[in-house]
């Protein structure tokens, strides 16, 4: 057995504070599973790079599916939301709910974020990760999560009573440290040893496990293992999400870094696969209407504008017919006649019954985006 921390007793409560990595006594065992999974986990994360790779336009396929990792790590902490809810959310007037609100928070962190590793080139530091925090924990009208801070008290985590808040930002000098310079462990294991090391060190009151599955992208993206963040791993760690409990208390408890090692491969291979899949699908759907609109009387006679709408709605599966005249520049009555005649081909379907500003939904698109939840 492995001894992965210390406890640090204060009054009545014994605090865990890991070890710094790699693990030690005895270092990490690459065993042969290990290694199988490691393969097979790179394999499906370069099949999906290199498909990402020849998209003529990936930036329409990055909004999808950061949305849902959103939602599946959201999801994962108690916190539920949908598709439509999000989507819709820039076409309504109402305040979005808390569960909507911190969907949406992820996406702009996880924007902030890649923004600083990549267009400021900057490592990923305890900088980017408080500039994550605060953007994904700042919600209007409440503060209890103290948003871009460090937490300033103790928090207990089923089990484990984390470490005190005066050993939190050492802790992560230590863990920004570790992240960022190299050593024998290549970039993929590395980042699953980093993300069960945020977790027990736990440093936010809350939001420390969307961040943590943040980072397995962000240093996916760092060290040019993935280009853009087409990879959802929360995917995996949903579907089995007691397991995922299980193995990061198993390192804390009895060392057992390779049981998780193992838990995440698999989550970064399958999670690889459905998003590799579900990126041809989406082309596939895509091609199977073009020929929908060329085949049609009245589509076929509008030029490109008909396209056009096809594209912006994989962008805005949720769209009403004042939003797609803005961003196609053409009048409302040709957009109009767009929609509605997307709607009588059936992939388009009305999903408000009011008369002003109906919100249509491109169903086939968010069907296969949802499915498989």
């Amino acid at each position: 057995m492995r001894v992965t921390g210390t406890y640090l007793k204060i009054g009545d409560i014994e605090h865990f504070i890991p070890n710094p990595l790699p693990p030690q006594n005895p270092p990490l065992q690459l065993t042969q599973e290990l290694t199988m999974l490691y393969g097979e986990a790179s394999f499906q994360l370069g099949q999906l790079n290199a498909l990402a790779a020849q998209l003529p336009d990936p930036q329409r396929f990055i909004k999808a599916y950061v949305i849902k990792e959103a939602l599946l790590s959201s999801a994962i902490e108690g916190i539920h939301t949908t598709l439509f809810d999000v989507y819709s959310q820039t076409l309504v007037d109402s305040k979005p709910n808390k569960e909507t609100e911190l969907v949406l928070n992820y996406t702009n962190a996880l924007d902030i974020s890649l923004a600083m590793i990549t267009k400021e080139g900057l490592p990923i530091a305890n900088r980017v990760i408080l500039g994550a925090h605060k953007a994904l924990m700042t919600l209007c009208g409440e503060d209890h999560s103290n948003p871009g801070n460090f937490r300033k008290q103790a928090v207990r985590v089923g089990e484990l009573v984390p470490p005190p808040a005066s050993q939190v930002p050492d802790l992560m000098g230590e863990f920004e440290s570790y992240i960022n310079r190299s050593d024998d462990y290549p970039p993929l294991i590395k980042t699953g040893l980093a993300h069960v090391q945020f977790e027990t060190i736990h440093p936010f009151l809350d939001g420390n496990g969307r961040i943590g599955r943040m980072l397995i992208v962000l240093m996916l993206i760092k060290n040019e293992l993935l280009s853009i963040p087409a990879l959802y791993p929360s995917y995996y760690f949903k579907k089995h999400h007691s397991e995922y409990y299980m193995r990061l208390n198993a390192v804390r408890t009895v060392g057992d870094f390779e049981g998780w090692l193992a838990y995440y491969l698999k989550a970064i291979r399958d999670s690889s696969l459905d998003a590799f899949k579900r990126i041809k699908q989406i082309q596939a759907l895509e091609e199977e209407i073009q020929q929908l609109i060329r085949n049609d009387s009245i589509l076929g006679k509008m030029g490109e504008a008909p396209y056009q709408a096809l594209d912006l709605m994989f962008q805005m599966p949720i769209v009403n017919i004042r939003e797609l005249s803005k961003h196609l520049n053409k009048t409302y009555n040709t957009s109009s006649k767009i929609i509605l005649q997307f709607v009588a081909l059936g992939f388009l379907q009305e999903v408000t019954k009011q008369k002003r500003d109906k919100l249509y939904r491109f169903d086939p698109y968010i069907t296969l985006l949802e499915n498989g939840y």
